[in-house]
């Protein structure tokens, strides 16, 4: 990976930021019973999948591939196997796409950290964010 000076509170801190965006369309709904009746299932599904991927993609796949290759390619391959799993599930190409990025970003923070739990914490808030706003059911 190429060498950077961002400091590691402020990478986590931008990455959190970023990740509580998915919550902005909450807001604006005029309805909010839904969302009460989704909250167990929210937050257990999206503890169970964000640790679950994140142990099989960054935990197993990044780190092994990254033992044989380079680590640029070590994150494109995952990344990239990271959007085309949420394809063949059946989500759109551009959510398939955004996941994709989405990976990246959580190999980024993997390798920038050295520790799979800020991902974790990461996929689990992006996970929360999409049961809320009904892209996920």
């Amino acid at each position: 990976m190429p060498s950077h000076t961002i400091k590691l509170p402020f990478f986590l801190l931008h990455g959190l930021i970023g990740s509580l965006t998915i919550f902005i369309p909450v807001f604006f709904l005029q309805e909010y019973s839904y969302i009460k009746s989704l909250i167990l299932f929210g937050f257990s599904f999206a503890l169970i999948n964000a640790v679950l991927e994140e142990l099989i993609w960054r935990g197993i796949m990044l780190s092994s591939i990254k033992k044989h290759t380079t680590t640029i390619y070590a994150v494109i391959i995952t990344s990239v196997g990271f959007g085309l799993l949420h394809l063949s599930i059946g989500m759109s190409i551009l959510l398939s796409l955004l996941s994709a990025f989405g990976g990246l970003f959580y190999a980024f923070v993997v390798l920038k950290t050295k520790s799979i739990y800020p991902a974790i914490l990461f996929h689990f808030i992006i996970n929360v964010g999409m049961v809320f706003n009904g892209w996920i059911l």
